[in-house]
């Protein structure tokens, strides 16, 4: 018994003995199989790749989403805004809205989707009252159509501002929100420009906002985009789980910089001011093809006003407009305004000490020079005086050709590069940096070039030979306002950001080109240009004007089929002149110098430098001596005003009275009384009456005044 009991119990511990077995080797298996997946997990993470095709399938789409920055803005010199970028809003509408709903409704769907169609046609009445390019029936037909064919994303209308934005949320339908009415708006970036068309071609452009080249960069805008267009960010968006678009946060992000501002030296009353007086006197010129302004700060080359102006011919009435930056870009032949740079340089050379010294007239005619044209300018004066000889003085006054090709061959026939290092001394033979793109080079005609004759430094003397642009004229008449030191034109102030300077331009010296006394001496004989000679319109100019007037002929192009062996004239004899006045003011401590230059299309007749250009420059001075109160005579405190004299129409029986110069009250009172009806246009002054005064006229008739 006792060895039965035995032998069970070794049976039960040989059992044991199996199943720990059993256990620990199952247990050392499982050990060792971890081990083992943990190096593969370990080998995967460091080795295995996953098939990029396989991998796409997994991995939600990711989109690169461009931040725009806000474009700077560009400021006039006293911190007005020249333009500047606004957010405007382009209209959508989702016109398939809510359709699907009313389909899954067969008892209500009908009369659900009615009640729709009757709020957008009331929509359709809003939206052509707003935008006013359809019809209220137009726009109902065409979201109706949109709706039938499920379109949800329809562009309506042109992009509005913020203000039409909230009139077209309060519209019917649009008022329920995205959700349910189906209004759809993407905010755009506008560029406005609060003056309009001022100073249009000077402020530029950039077409899309981009960084290219060639035509899309113009004026400040394109010289300066890179400040005023900041930096672009970007963000990157992946689908969600309604498949909108959400920021992956896996992925960095690049926040936009805003553009920084440009401010210029434009001043934009006196911008104005030069825009509304060129426009005026050529306006009704329709030989006129276009013509530009300029108006310069003695002291520092501030650009204070630039004005061009173009005729647009494919336009019913030919508007003006600024198409193209004739200040800056139009090269010709500058003829007689450019006599004093010879006068400048004969005297600066010691040559001529005074010009009060005369030339020998012959008549009009250059010795040694018979391709030079007589100039009937000398021959009047030979009449009229009965003298042989004339005041250098005197030939600047009447413009005279023959005295200043005197004066150039004269003095340097022998050395003629003498006078042409003077022309590039004063920078009108070479290209000068300027803020804007677009200065046209100066083409000068020098002894070592092939075009080159005997005759080319006496027609140089006088304005042809060499052709500059009229940037390149104010630049030299300003210097001898300035006493001789040449100041580099120049647009623009600074760069700033929000008010803060960060990069600073202002005035720049180009160099002396001449002593004071030279400069002293000619602005004296400047000074009787206006007042004894071809600048007449200027005698009366609030302030004295120094300056000089010039007509050039211009050389034609092949289009306009000049003459053979004539680049001036066509086959039927006509021509297109140049006109010019240029200089500054006041006269005895100039404060601005102004050009003003007309361009002519194929005429017979001739534009004058002291015609259009002269009255024009008479108007910007009398304007700015009224608003500047720099420019004239401070009232002494022991002064007195002066008498203002009265004036009161004479009337006579049957006779218009004559009511020039007066207000409208007193014009309509000296008209009722004399028995006559009274009709007027504009404000202020009456500047024209018809019938004029005089004129006989029956008691009962009228009279119409126009006043300004």
């Amino acid at each position: 018994m006792a060895k039965q009991r035995k032998r069970v119990k070794e049976k039960a511990l040989l059992g044991k003995d199996r199943v720990g077995f059993i256990l620990d080797a199952t247990y050392a298996f499982v050990l060792l199989l971890s081990a083992l997946i943990f190096v593969k997990i370990i080998y995967i993470q460091l080795t295995y790749k996953v098939d990029p095709r396989v991998e796409n399938l997994f991995r939600p789409t990711v989109t690169k989403q461009i931040d725009m920055p806000k474009r700077g803005a560009i400021l006039a010199s006293d911190g007005k805004i020249l333009a500047i970028s606004t957010p405007v809003y382009q209209i959508y509408m989702d016109c398939a809205i809510q359709r699907d709903v009313f389909r899954q409704d067969p008892e209500k769907g009908g009369l659900k989707e009615q009640e729709w169609r009757d709020e957008a046609k009331e929509l359709s009445k809003g939206l052509a009252a707003i935008f006013q390019d359809r019809t209220a029936e137009q726009y109902y037909q065409f979201i109706l159509a949109k709706r039938e064919a499920d379109k949800h994303y329809e562009k309506i209308g042109k992009p509005v501002d913020h203000a039409t934005l909230q009139q077209i949320k309060a519209l019917p339908l649009f008022r329920k929100g995205p959700n349910k009415g189906g209004l759809i708006y993407k905010t755009l970036d506008s560029r406005q420009y609060p003056y309009g068309a001022i100073a249009r071609r000077t402020i530029g452009y950039v077409k899309d906002n981009s960084n290219s080249n060639g035509n899309n960069l113009i004026g400040i805008e394109g010289r300066f985009n890179y400040e005023l267009h900041g930096k672009e960010g970007h963000a990157w968006l992946r689908k969600g789980e309604k498949n909108n678009r959400i920021h992956n946060f896996d992925s960095t992000a690049v926040k936009a910089v805003d553009g920084n501002d440009v401010r210029t030296t434009l001043n934009i009353d006196l911008q104005d001011i030069a825009d509304r007086a060129l426009r005026k006197n050529i306006q009704d010129e329709e030989r006129i093809s276009g013509a530009c302004a300029i108006l310069m700060e003695v002291e520092t080359g501030a650009i204070r006003a630039l004005v061009n102006l173009q005729r647009d011919t494919t336009v019913e009435g030919h508007p003006l407009s600024e198409r193209m930056n004739l200040a800056i870009s139009q090269i010709g032949e500058p003829g007689s305004v450019f006599k004093t740079v010879t006068l400048t340089s004969v005297i600066e050379d010691g040559y001529v000490h005074s010009v009060d010294e005369t030339v020998p007239t012959f008549r009009g005619n250059l010795p040694g020079y018979s391709r030079v044209r007589t100039d009937p300018h000398i021959v009047d004066w030979e009449d009229s005086t009965h003298r042989k000889e004339i005041p250098i003085k005197r030939g600047l006054e009447i413009s005279s050709n023959y005295v200043f090709a005197y004066l150039a061959t004269k003095y340097y026939e022998s050395h003629p590069k003498n006078f042409y290092d003077k022309i590039y001394r004063y920078k009108l033979g070479e290209k000068f940096d300027f803020d804007i793109d677009g200065l046209g080079t100066p083409q000068v005609v020098t002894p070592d070039n092939p075009y080159w004759e005997k005759t080319s430094l006496a027609t140089a003397g006088y304005g042809y030979s060499i052709a500059v642009t009229p940037m390149h004229l104010i630049t030299f008449y300003n210097a001898i306002a300035n006493d001789g030191k040449m100041m580099r034109p120049y647009l623009v102030e600074d760069v700033e950001k929000d008010g803060k300077i960060l990069r600073k331009y202002g005035p720049g010296i180009l160099g002396n080109i001449c002593s004071k006394a030279t400069a002293d001496t000619v602005t004296r004989a400047l000074k009787g240009v206006p007042q004894y000679g071809t600048a007449k319109k200027l005698r009366r100019a609030k302030l004295q004007v120094a300056g000089k007037t010039g007509t050039a002929q211009v050389a034609l192009q092949a289009e306009d089929k000049p003459r053979k062996g004539d680049q001036y004239h066509d086959e039927r004899g006509r021509k297109k002149n140049q006109g010019t006045f240029v200089g500054f003011f006041p006269a005895d401590n100039p404060k601005y110098s102004i050009l003003v230059t007309v361009y002519s299309r194929l005429s017979l007749g001739s534009f004058y430098g002291g015609d259009a250009p002269a009255a024009t420059v008479r108007e910007i001075v009398d304007a700015i001596y009224s608003m500047d109160t720099t420019c004239g005579e401070t009232l002494r405190r022991d002064g007195a005003l002066p008498v203002m004299e009265v004036r009161e129409a004479e009337t006579a029986e049957g006779k218009v009275p004559d009511v020039k110069g007066f207000g409208l009250i007193d014009a309509i009172y000296a008209i009722e009384n004399s028995g006559y009806r009274c009709a007027y246009e504009g404000s202020g002054h009456v500047v024209s009456q018809s019938p004029s005064g005089g004129a006989a006229l029956k008691n009962g008739e009228t009279i119409t005044l126009k006043l300004k």
